[in-house]
Formats: C-alpha cells, sequence, structure tokens
C-alpha cells in the first residue's frame, strides 16, 4: 500500500529546529520577603508571565480575571476560520479585549480563561439536547476552578451569553463570593429584516410537515434569521431573559442586557 500523504511532511525545512531561545530580557521584580514567604507557584507565575511577554517592571500589578464562554474562532474581520456552537459565543472575545486593555491602562494585569457552552437549538430534537440542563452546572464547577487556579486573583469578570452560558457564569461568580466580580452581558444578535426570530425559525420543520409553509419559503427564513453574527437569541426566551435576569440580580450594569453584539455601546459596556 502507498503511504498516505499526511503522514509525513513534504517541507523539508521544517525539521531545521532550534531547542533554546535566551529568554525574556529584565528582571523579575522579586523582593527578599516575597522568597522567602510567597508560595512556589506564585514565583513561577511571574516567570511564566514575563515568558509570555508582559514586562517584568509591571508584573506587581494586581491581577484580574476575565472569563467567558468563547466559542469558533474568529478572523481579525469577522470571517470564520471555525465556527462556534452558536452566534452567542462567537465574538464575545472582542468584549475580553476591550476589558483587558482597560484593566492593563489601570495598571492592573488581565488574566483570560475560558469554557465554551453549547446550543439547545442546534441539538434540538437529539440526545444532544439533553447535555444543556447539566452543561449549566458543569461549566459553573470549571470556571470555579478556573478562579482558584489564579490563587492570586484580586477580582473575576464574567462575560457570557444565552441561556446555557450566562447562567454557568452567574453560578460561578456567585460561587467565589470572596472575589469581586461583574458579569458583562455578551449581547443579542440583531433581527433579521423581513425575516422570522430566531424562535420562530426554530419551528420550520415541523410547520412545513404539517404544510403550513412552502420548501422554498423555510429555506430563504432559514438562511436568513440571524441579523448579524454574533450575540444570542434576540427573543425573550433564551439570551436575551438571561441577560435581563443577570442586570435584574445587580451582577451588571444597569442597561447593558440588551446591548446589540458588535455595536460601539456593545464595546463600550465592556470598558466601563
Amino acid at each position: 500500500m502507498a503511504q498516505p500523504a499526511f503522514l509525513d511532511s513534504s517541507d523539508s525545512s521544517i525539521y531545521t529546529l532550534r531547542t533554546a531561545s535566551p529568554g525574556p530580557t529584565g528582571q523579575l521584580p522579586l523582593t527578599s520577603e516575597m522568597l522567602k514567604n510567597a508560595s512556589s507557584g506564585q514565583i513561577f507565575g511571574l516567570t511564566q508571565n514575563a515568558g509570555m511577554g508582559w514586562d517584568p517592571r509591571r508584573l506587581l500589578g494586581k491581577e484580574f480575571l476575565i472569563l467567558s464562554t468563547q466559542g469558533g474562532i474568529r478572523a481579525p474581520d469577522g470571517t470564520p476560520v471555525a465556527l462556534g456552537y452558536h452566534t452567542g459565543h462567537w465574538e464575545v472575545g472582542l468584549l475580553m479585549e476591550e476589558a483587558a486593555r482597560t484593566i492593563t491602562a489601570a495598571g492592573a494585569i488581565p488574566f483570560a480563561g475560558y469554557c465554551s457552552d453549547p446550543c439547545d437549538g442546534r441539538t434540538n430534537g437529539t440526545r444532544g439536547m439533553l447535555d444543556s440542563l447539566p452543561y449549566r452546572n458543569d461549566a459553573a464547577i470549571v470556571f470555579r476552578r478556573l478562579v482558584r487556579s489564579l490563587p492570586t486573583c484580586r477580582g473575576v469578570i464574567g462575560i457570557a451569553t444565552c441561556d446555557k452560558g450566562l447562567p454557568a457564569m452567574m453560578m460561578a461568580l456567585a460561587g467565589v463570593s470572596h472575589l469581586p466580580g461583574i458579569l458583562v452581558p455578551g449581547g443579542v444578535m440583531l433581527l433579521a429584516e423581513e425575516a422570522e426570530n430566531t424562535a420562530k425559525v426554530q419551528t420550520l420543520g415541523a410547520r412545513y410537515a404539517h404544510g403550513e409553509i412552502a420548501l422554498e419559503y423555510a429555506a430563504e427564513m432559514g438562511c436568513k434569521a440571524c441579523g448579524s453574527p454574533g450575540g444570542g437569541c434576540q427573543f425573550m426566551g433564551t439570551a436575551a431573559s438571561s441577560q435581563v435576569l443577570g442586570e435584574a440580580l445587580g451582577m451588571a450594569l444597569p442597561h447593558s442586557a440588551l446591548s446589540p453584539s458588535g455595536a460601539p455601546v456593545w464595546r463600550d459596556m465592556a470598558r466601563r
């Protein structure tokens, strides 16, 4: 049998390797007191921070953790490199970036962690839908573990939307009440003009099977229901309502629940 091409590379230049490099320049801002009393993990954390490119002179700034349900891979121009499970977690990384740059500008150090979430609209009619409800509990546990895994953390920002990821984030924030925390809702997608909303469009198959709509209508409506590439479902049943609840509980800024994903007001919310 011929050897499959993927078992080896046709580019011999990739085997010219470097196994060592000079490493970052500068010095860790260590004190005698730190070396004697800080945990070994705290010292090694500074080493890793410098290794990732943070200015060694700024390594003693307060550290804040930004958690999100980011999913998919979004190119800088907004085009998809890999799809997410749903639009709600497609571009919340932009909110993380706004928050992180604001933290850095204040002289502190932002960290980011992720635990993506599913969409029970996508799994509707399959066994996968049964994973949506327990996901919330599982993800809340993962998020809390991520918080505890940054022992030097001084506060947590949780960024999420939809009725799976956002409740998970709220439970996680409530579970680390020894730290200040705030919720940043991931926003809602725009309504598509002359189209069904994302609640009604999920019934296309049932309505067609009952002879209520034509095949061409179903194909068109199914394609155009999302008026923007990011944000959770805009109807008051899943993403929108869960974000309203987060605001009502006092975990998010006033009037932040229904900010359209991708809009300037949405980015401004993350900075504030």
